[in-house]
């Protein structure tokens, strides 16, 4: 019996231990028009302390480009995961986001982020 209520309690202490780490915090930054010019980047001239040390701690792309040549359609796709093409009214520059579209934030919160 004792060893049966140790063993119990024992898987219950390590379910317990994984279900209360909380998710990894994700910071998603998107500066329109910046290019490649930021400390992070080599560019020694462009002061960038801050992002320089959250890219240095977290992940820093250096081989991203846009999917389309103006900025919102080019978030929707970021967003959503999607190509422009499959986006509707996303895909173009106004200010409408379909709701039969579903954000990687949403997806996030979905799953308790």
């Amino acid at each position: 019996m004792k060893l049966t209520t140790l063993l119990l309690s024992s898987f219950a202490f390590l379910v317990s231990s994984f279900a209360a780490e909380p998710p990894p915090n994700i910071l998603f930054a998107i500066a329109d028009d910046w290019g490649a010019h930021a400390g992070a980047y080599g560019t020694p001239w462009v002061k960038t302390p801050n992002f320089d040390r959250v890219a240095k701690e977290g992940l820093l792309f250096s081989q991203a480009y846009t999917p389309n040549a103006k900025c919102a359609p080019s978030r929707a796709c970021i967003l959503t995961g999607r190509n422009s093409w499959q986006l509707k009214e996303a895909a173009n520059h106004i200010c409408y986001f379909p709701q039969e579209f579903k954000g990687w934030g949403e997806a996030l919160a979905e799953k308790g982020w």
